[in-house]
């Protein structure tokens, strides 16, 4: 357990100094060497369909070149063949013709252009795709605590095409890639003197959603879907599709942001034994404008404990000695999986019974000395009472990993390469987000059996 959690601290640091050099070409033979313990199924696939035709650049060959690209952090093809016909050793590695010494047969722009389209029909895209879900196999083989916890996110991927053009009703210049769409990103801050700012970003193209390990850069599921796609609707096969790549009763969370939010989405998770952190969305603004009194509703009726509607805070209110009014926010106990309810206390406890003029009637725990105790069931309001309760410093501690999301997309696109391509449609996207998935997966199975090993040695 030492070793995984070393292994936990520093793989994020080996992966950021990806960025400084591409690698040599021993680790692209180590890269190979554990892509053929994915690529069995797929290889085989195209062996067959070429069949006894023209062999001129083998199968095998051309399929490394395509697998080991963005491990190069070659994005676009004339990058690729470039390096391919730079480097002699790389044409050999990957398994190129030599007719004579030295002397490689190395593919035409078109030839590869041709290979890629092949990959793309649906048959090899979904080849591509199971392994993928084979190198999540084997990172958790190396470490099982990866898809315990997970981070969803969606990333804006930019296709090569452009916009149709319109003046007025009239479209003056058709999309280059008609099945993209726009992706529009609202960003809402308060800045240093309390003014509040606005930022709109819009990007023509696709969606890349990932869920992802929260510790280790570990791509877990991806989808990919056009840029109009609404981020509410993918929150529940996202989860589905975590669930079945780690397999059942592994994943026990799963942190989104409030794009995701609904309360379908919480009652899927809660299903699943998964706890779902998602911030609440912004409700309607007459409903933010009032006061917390307005927004409180009694948890039965004609009692004197209360929910903030908005907030999801538990209250009680009582008298005190002058026949105040007073409001005290109780104090969170925990959650009750088998009675699928939060537990709430007294927040005054025994330490300040006498200035309480109801302690008397409804203390309970401990001979009374501890106040009353409620339990709120999540039916109550699904996403206000989640499995983690929204309020409570776990549910924070928790949905601060989500951040990892974000230092994937970042590896993806900046150190791989995602959005550094001449692509349009969306075969082409999902087949190369599926790539930089598995690119990513295999990177850092590298990094574990590397840690093993050396652990191994030291031992």
């Amino acid at each position: 357990m030492a070793d995984a959690r070393y292994t936990q601290r520093k793989i994020w640091d080996v992966l950021r100094k990806d960025g400084d050099l591409p690698p040599g070409l021993e680790e692209v033979r180590e890269f190979l060497v554990l892509s053929e313990e994915c690529d069995g199924e797929l290889v085989r696939a195209l062996e067959l369909e070429r069949g006894h035709g023209r062999d001129d650049y083998p199968v095998r060959a051309m399929w490394r070149l395509m697998a080991v690209s963005l491990y190069l952090r070659k994005g676009r093809f004339s990058d690729l063949l470039g390096e391919l016909r730079r480097s002699r050793d790389l044409a050999r590695l990957l398994g190129f013709q030599e007719p004579l010494p030295n002397h490689f047969e190395i593919p035409s722009n078109y030839v590869v252009s041709r290979f890629h389209k092949k990959l793309k029909e649906e048959r090899y895209r979904l080849l591509l795709k199971q392994i993928h879900v084979k190198t999540v196999e084997l990172v958790r083989r190396e470490d099982p605590a990866i898809g315990e916890h997970a981070a969803g996110d969606a990333t804006d991927v930019r296709t090569h095409g452009h916009a149709a053009r319109r003046e007025g009703e009239k479209e003056t210049r058709p999309s280059t890639d008609p099945e993209a769409s726009w992706s529009v990103k609202t960003k809402r801050w308060e800045d240093g003197a309390g003014r509040k700012r606005e930022e709109t970003q819009s990007t023509f193209g696709y969606k890349a959603y990932l869920t992802v390990d929260v510790l280790q850069p570990v791509v877990l599921t991806e989808e990919t879907k056009t840029g109009k796609t609404s981020d509410q609707t993918m929150a529940e096969p996202m989860l589905e599709a975590t669930v079945r790549n780690v397999g059942e009763g592994v994943l026990k969370s799963l942190s989104m942001d409030k794009g995701f939010d609904s309360t379908d989405t919480v009652k899927a998770g809660n299903a699943r034994g998964v706890a779902m952190l998602i911030p609440v969305r912004e409700v309607a603004k007459d409903l933010q404008g009032q006061s917390a009194a307005d927004r409180e509703k009694a948890l039965k009726p004609g009692g004197n404990i209360v929910w903030d509607s908005y907030s999801g805070k538990v209250a009680c209110y009582a008298k005190s000695k002058n026949d105040e009014v007073i409001r005290r926010e109780m104090k969170h106990a925990g959650f009750e999986q088998d009675r699928q309810c939060h537990k709430f206390r007294c927040p005054l406890g025994g330490l300040a019974a006498g200035s309480c003029s109801v302690f008397a009637t409804c203390s309970a725990g401990n001979n009374g000395k501890l106040g009353k105790q409620v339990r709120v069931p999540m039916e109550t309001d699904w996403r206000r009472f989640a499995s983690v309760y929204p309020q409570s410093k776990k549910w924070e501690r928790m949905y601060n990993g989500r951040t990892a999301v974000e230092r994937v997309n970042s590896y993806l696109k900046e150190i791989l390469r995602l959005e550094a391509h001449a692509l349009r449609g969306k075969a082409a996207i999902e087949l190369r987000v599926t790539l930089a998935s598995v690119t990513l997966n295999l990177r850092t199975l590298m990094v574990l059996r590397e840690a093993k090993s050396r652990a191994k040695g030291a031992a």
